[in-house]
């Protein structure tokens, strides 16, 4: 198994990003990928640090990427364009230095909180990259996140990245969704006692009534931590191989 920290700097964000790959040691010429997005306040190191990452590698044969994307909300902001990087720039840059198919059949993109959101924003608007979508109590609703009471971000740092009522619209999930029409499949789960639960059942419904087949929910026990994403990942990594 292979365990590499990679850190570059980005012609998109003129700084350096890091990212944690994981690679297992089968010696196949073209891995399948997942690639595996942390919540806020995290970083490319926060499921490694909170999750047996390298056995999963193991187990299901797969490369696995953990980019770091700071606070960016895996969205374009005056400050950072972060989508934009992580689209145009990243993905491409990494299947290359690495042994990863780039087929959309083998990519696979996950992510927890506001991972979960990148994860569905960026499995949405590029269906040419990732075939299979899953996010773990994901925020659904940008605004409703923001005027939450249990909300952990400061209402200035939300601000500075999607500053003005028409980019919260265009950032909300079911507005990429209604514009884009994606087909892939797609999983969300929450805990039953998470702060977002019930955005998370309306954005269930919605998805229900517009993917039909394609879409998964998995309700679980739990709320918005850690415990809940640990004891539910392995389920999940069995549906995306499905």
């Amino acid at each position: 198994m292979t365990l590499l920290s990679m850190s570059y700097r980005t012609n998109y964000l003129h700084t350096y990003f890091k990212s944690t790959i994981v690679i297992p040691d089968s010696g196949k010429k073209q891995y399948k990928a997942v690639w595996l997005l942390h919540g806020y306040t995290g970083d490319d190191t926060a499921w490694i640090r909170h999750t047996n990452i390298e056995e999963m590698a193991q187990q299901h044969d797969w490369a696995i990427i953990m980019p770091e994307a700071r606070n960016a909300f895996y969205s374009d902001s005056d400050f950072i364009p972060y989508y934009s990087f992580f689209v145009n720039e990243l993905i491409p840059k990494i299947q290359k230095m690495f042994p990863l198919s780039p087929a959309p059949e083998d990519n696979y993109i996950a992510g927890s909180s506001m991972g979960g959101y990148g994860a569905l924003k960026i499995g949405f608007t590029n269906p040419d990259k990732f075939s299979k979508t899953a996010a773990l109590s994901p925020v659904t609703d940008i605004e409703k996140f923001r005027n939450n009471p249990q909300c952990p971000m400061d209402k200035k740092t939300f601000d500075s990245i999607f500053d003005t009522a028409e980019k919260i619209h265009n950032n909300q999930l079911a507005t990429i969704f209604n514009k884009v029409q994606p087909r892939q499949k797609v999983l969300t789960l929450c805990g039953d006692k998470d702060y977002m639960h019930e955005d998370n059942i309306m954005f269930k419904n919605f998805l229900t009534i517009h993917l039909k087949s394609n879409y998964t929910w998995m309700p679980v026990n739990g709320n918005h931590s850690w415990v809940t994403w640990v004891g539910n990942i392995d389920k999940v990594f069995k549906w995306l191989e499905k």
